[in-house]
């Protein structure tokens, strides 16, 4: 009798302890039309220019702050002419993007799933071509039905905020807490919570973020906490 072969078992990569998982702000610069992420409020006043002219468009996602078992960096790089924030899990996208007058951003680390694994969902980017604003979401409906935007791709794949700080989502255009589909016009939407006081605007409502610090700084921290968690 022939012998037949044994089966071959495939390990399944392991997850990631999905409470390390921070949840992700999504903020929002109506002027030029511009969405940017952050772990953290505080920190957006060191690592994006112009803070003040973001409003919080709410937590929308987790993911995680260090690199862990089986996740892949969500790369950031910045076009101030655009302007416009792209994030993405591929390096030869991260190249050609580069050489399109995109600049590599290396503060707030985000580390995501590069395949769907551990209850991760998928996380999708969309774009507006009128002007260049790009924006991330794992929800179905903001793919399909947001105006302006279309969807491009699955950047990868992310925890669900069940799986983080737990919170509300927010609608893509008009900075709202929830997921109801509103105009910045409509009188039902929230008031715009802004990351820093802004001049002109004192009958909005505002919060004033941490202090700033250099980006190098904010930097050279994470550097620090990695070294230690690491020993």
């Amino acid at each position: 009798t022939s012998s037949r072969p044994s089966p071959t078992h495939v390990q399944a990569p392991p997850c990631a302890d999905s409470f390390q998982a921070v949840a992700v702000y999504r903020d929002f610069n109506d002027g030029p039309g511009n969405h940017f992420y952050t772990v953290s409020t505080p920190l957006l006043s060191a690592d994006a220019a112009n803070a003040s002219d973001y409003f919080l468009e709410g937590l929308h996602f987790a993911v995680f702050p260090t690199p862990i078992s089986s996740t892949t960096p969500l790369i950031r790089l910045w076009n101030g002419d655009a302007p416009d924030h792209f994030y993405t899990t591929d390096a030869t996208e991260t190249n050609e993007v580069a050489a399109g007058g995109y600049v590599l951003e290396h503060l707030t680390p985000m580390f995501v799933y590069p395949t769907q694994l551990c209850g991760s969902i998928l996380f999708y980017r969309l774009c507006n071509p009128a002007n260049r604003d790009h924006v991330y979401t794992t929800s179905a409906t903001e793919r399909d039905g947001e105006t302006g935007y279309t969807f491009g791709l699955i950047v990868g794949y992310i925890l669900p905020l069940a799986s983080g700080p737990s919170s509300a989502s927010g609608n893509v255009a008009a900075g709202t807490g929830d997921s109801t589909p509103r105009s910045a016009s409509d009188p039902a939407s929230p008031p715009r919570v802004y990351l820093e006081p802004r001049r002109g605007l004192a009958s909005r409502t505002n919060t004033k973020a941490a202090s700033p610090q250099s980006p190098h700084g904010a930097w050279l921290l994470f550097l620090l906490a990695f070294s230690v968690a690491a020993l």
